[in-house]
Order: structure tokens, then sequence, then C-alpha cells
């Protein structure tokens, strides 16, 4: 019985229980790790720094909705930016909540930009803000070695912005080697210097992305080539009915009046 009660007391004792938290945090036996801080929890409520190791500890473990409430009660009595918050907005994140993570995120900015900033772009991007995070993007670039995928990607958030100044100066400085990139520039570059000018990249990306052919045929039909137009405006339709106005015209263009007739009534029905 002796033994057993001196065990007892050595279990509860918190200095050891943190070394044995620490211990096997250290040593990623999380469910260890788990056990003691939350032993930690229930002898010490008022400590918040057992609440967030044992948020760290869940978190580390890939538990991240279990992690979220820990470090919300840490918060609560720390509310300075820190790396708390940080580890919150990347929990919200890791849950698919982008919205809800782009406060916590934008406070752990301010405790260390290079360690967040690249996570409330995502964050941004996520909840489709998507002007602020073409901005949060760029901030990262400093901090991530001027990555091509970084900068890729805060083109692309200009681009659904309609920032397409923004977008042409980001997209001319990188490598336009997917389909994707390629209808963003064309796109860009017809809006901003007209259909002749974004052609060429509108061309490469139609091979395999409808909506570049819309806007392909779109352009071509601006530029007075209805018969070249005719077949991507013929495809694209079909998937968005908004495009049933430019293919009647490239139709009546071409002499198909009928076909022109019908299309322009489906728009408009």
């Amino acid at each position: 019985m002796i033994p057993l009660l001196l065990f007892f007391f050595q279990a509860a004792d918190p200095a050891l229980l943190s070394q044995q938290g620490a211990q096997a945090l250290r040593a990623q036996r999380f469910n260890e790790a788990e056990s003691a801080y939350r032993q930690l929890v229930k002898i010490d409520p008022a400590n918040p720094m057992w609440r967030m190791n044992l948020g760290i500890t869940l978190h580390s473990a890939g538990r991240y909705a279990a992690a979220v409430p820990e470090f919300g009660q840490f918060l609560k009595s720390n509310p300075p930016p820190g790396p708390a918050h940080f580890l919150l907005g990347l929990s919200l994140l890791k849950l698919k909540q982008p919205c809800d993570a782009i406060g916590p995120l934008e406070k752990a900015v301010r405790w260390n930009r290079d360690q967040a900033q690249l996570e409330l772009a995502d964050a941004l991007y996520g909840c489709k803000r998507y002007g602020p995070a073409a901005k949060a993007y760029e901030a990262a670039l400093t901090t991530t070695k001027k990555s091509p995928a970084v900068a890729r990607q805060a083109a692309h958030c200009y681009w659904n912005a309609r920032q397409y100044t923004d977008a042409k100066r980001l997209f001319a400085v990188l490598p336009l080697d997917d389909p994707t990139s390629q209808y963003e520039f064309g796109d860009t570059l017809v809006r901003l210097d007209g259909p002749e000018a974004g052609l060429a990249y509108l061309q490469s990306a139609a091979t395999s992305l409808l909506p570049a052919r819309a806007e392909l045929g779109k352009a071509l039909l601006a530029l007075d080539r209805p018969a070249e137009a005719l077949p991507h405006l013929e495809a694209a339709a079909t998937a968005d009915p908004a495009l049933l106005l430019p293919l009647s015209k490239a139709l009546r263009a071409v002499g198909r009046i009928p076909d022109a007739d019908a299309a322009q009534s489906e728009y408009k029905r």
C-alpha cells in the first residue's frame, strides 16, 4: 500500500507531470503527453501554460478540433500576439475553416511575420478575399526566397480580384508553363491591352481549358474572325449560357441566320 501511495503523490506532483509531459511531447508520444497535461489542467486550472501545452500536444498529434478550444482558453488570459495565435490559426486552416483562421493569423503576423505570413495568405485565399490574399502572398515572397509558386498564387489572386495591372506585373516575370497561368495571363492581356495581345496565350491554354476556349472565341470575334471563333464559342456555350450571345453574333456573321436566331432566343430565355 505504501509504495502505491508514494506513486500517487509523485504522479500528482506538478513539476514531475510537467517534466513527463515535456519529455513525451519531444519524443512524439502524444497520448502520454496529453495525459500529463490533462492532469495538470485539473490540478492547476488557473495556469494557462498547461492549456497551451495541451493544445500543442493535440495539434502535433493532428487532433486539430480538440486543440482549438485549448488555444482559445490560453488566449483568454494571454491575448497579446504570440505563437498561440499562429497555432490556433493553423489548426483552423487544417480544419478547412479559413475565414475563422484569418483573425488569429493576423495577430500571429504581428508576433512573427516570417512565421505566419504565408498561412495568413492561405486563409485569405480560402475565404475568397482575393485582393488582400494577393497582397499577403506578395508580402510572403520576402520570406519564401521569391518562390515562383507563391508569386504564381499572388498573380492568380490579383486576377480573381480583377486587379489586372498587378496581375500582369507578376505574370510577366513568371514561367507560364501551365494552361491555367497561360489562360489567366492571356485574359489579363485582353482586358488591359486588347484581344490581339492575349491571343497566343489563350490559344495555348484552349487545348485543355474550356474557359480559355470561351475567352479565345470572344477575342477572335472581337478581331472580326468569326469563323475561327465559332468552334470555341460552340464548345464553351454548353457550359456557360452567357456565351450564347457572342455565339449568336458569330453565327450571324458567317451567314447561319437560323442558328443565330435560335442561339439568341435561347440566350434571352
